[in-house]
């Protein structure tokens, strides 16, 4: 890899290095865009922002910072993109004359695709317009002080690294509106319940022997080529005698830690309620179709199992939740779920079923088939503050990977709810290249009780 990709930076007191496709920096992808930053809106943001690495898919682009009249810029094309947008256009015209079929419909959909991005092109050659970066297309790249020209509160937010870390926002304006408006607002957010290597799904089959398997990476921990747990048991379902679990976690990480202490700065600064899912329910639902072929007296032990394992993982949430509230005694409105709470979930899911059931929601969810309900939980809990609270306007305070199912929650509930999004990126480990979510035990950044309330 280049030079360009190669970042250095300070971390703990040690100096390492950032490399591999999937880590990123505001200045790696400027470059890859071969966009100049003097050119952008990041031209007097600081060097830690800009070389401040973090890992993400490889979703970006440039796009004008301004927000031209599409008539208007649509008039003023010259040359090549006159011709192409014309021919566009007349294309899309021939596909409405010709009649309202679905193939019609899905080609008109590319065409206005295609135009889009001509236009978007033109956008950023217009007087005046500067480049800003937006991740799928659904948040912008900001640094703090961008966030705090926006929500103005950010100001009194005090968190680990708040000066140095890009932020990927949307909608904020709109939040902060409601904030000035004196309308009931919410934060919402959270961590993901653990990450890679810290729980191990173990296999025993009938001849004694066990294969294991990483529960979050869905990958074996020894032997041979990767694999997958779920294709194992369809594979193997007569084979497998017991499914068990050994847990190594037990401690929160520091990005765990900070990913609630965001919610209680962030409602707090703006006198909004907060709202934590901690998401052991989800994870529950996930090995339930994984196991799903396995005889039933399996999957009972194997859920029992999942569950005692979880248990002191939702207790070490719970007591953090616990010391941050009374830390921040001005949030007076706070509410935490679990998958232990079944009273709650009922009425999580019935609250939610209006809005998974549209037949537009159901063209947004998918993925993998034993994912398929985790997915419907993880786009619908940022609506926990209009379920339980009746609030409609909503801060979304999570990390970056978090921006698809911002957008679908968005959408299932607009004219309902107005959802915003203040997302962060999950920090390098000290291992160089992976996230503090994904890295080794040993590089996991595990921090004591007795150092909560010292971040």
């Amino acid at each position: 890899m280049s030079e360009e990709f190669d970042v250095e930076r300070e971390h703990n007191e040690e100096y390492f290095y950032v490399h591999g496709k999937d880590v990123y920096s505001t200045q790696s992808i400027l470059a890859s865009l071969g966009v100049k930053q003097e050119d952008t809106i990041y031209k007097d943001s600081s060097n830690d922002f800009i070389r401040w690495p973090f890992s993400a898919a490889d979703f970006f682009e440039a796009v004008s910072d301004k927000a031209p009249d599409v008539a208007e810029l649509e008039s003023s094309l010259q040359g090549d993109d006159k011709v192409q947008v014309e021919k566009i256009n007349a294309e899309i015209k021939g596909y409405k004359d010709s009649g309202n079929t679905v193939a019609n419909q899905d080609r008109i959909k590319e065409l206005r695709a295609q135009k889009k991005e001509l236009l978007a092109k033109a956008a950023l050659k217009a007087d005046g317009a500067k480049i800003s970066l937006v991740y799928k297309t659904f948040v912008q790249i900001n640094d703090s002080k961008m966030v705090e020209q926006k929500l103005p509160q950010f100001k009194d937010v005090k968190w680990p690294y708040k000066d140095q870390m890009p932020y990927f926002t949307a909608g904020l304006e709109d939040f902060a509106a409601a904030v000035a408006r004196g309308e009931p607002t919410a934060i919402t957010g959270g961590p993901c319940f653990f990450g890679e290597h810290e729980v191990d799904m173990i296999f025993t089959l009938k001849d004694g022997s066990q294969k294991v398997y990483d529960f979050t990476t869905r990958r074996r921990n020894a032997g041979d080529k990767v694999s997958l747990e779920a294709e194992y048991t369809k594979e193997n379902a007569d084979e497998v005698v017991d499914v068990s679990f050994v847990s190594h976690k037990k401690l929160l990480t520091t990005e765990e830690y900070d990913s609630i202490l965001y919610l209680f700065e962030l409602a707090q600064a703006t006198k909004s309620a907060l709202t934590l899912p901690i998401v052991d329910g989800s994870y529950l639902k996930y090995l339930d179709a994984m196991i799903e072929p396995l005889p039933i007296e399996v999957r009972v032990r194997a859920r029992k199992q999942f569950r005692q394992v979880a248990k002191p993982i939702i207790e070490m949430y719970r007591k953090l939740f616990d010391v941050l509230k009374k830390k921040y005694p001005d949030v007076k409105e706070t509410f935490i779920m679990t998958g232990e709470d079944k009273e709650l979930l009922e009425t999580f899911y019935s609250k939610r079923e209006p809005f998974v059931e549209k037949p537009s929601t159901r063209r947004i969810i998918s993925g993998i088939k034993e994912k398929i309900d985790s997915v419907k939980d993880y786009i619908t809990l940022p609506a926990l503050p209009l379920y339980f609270l009746g609030i409609k306007n909503v801060l979304e305070v999570d990390y970056i990977g978090e921006t698809d199912s911002f957008w679908k929650c968005r959408k299932m509930h607009k004219g309902e709810m107005n959802l915003s999004a203040l997302l962060y990126p999950i920090k390098i480990s000290a291992d160089g290249w992976r996230s503090i979510f994904s890295t080794d035990l040993q590089y996991k950044e595990y921090i004591e009780r007795d150092d909560y309330g010292k971040r």
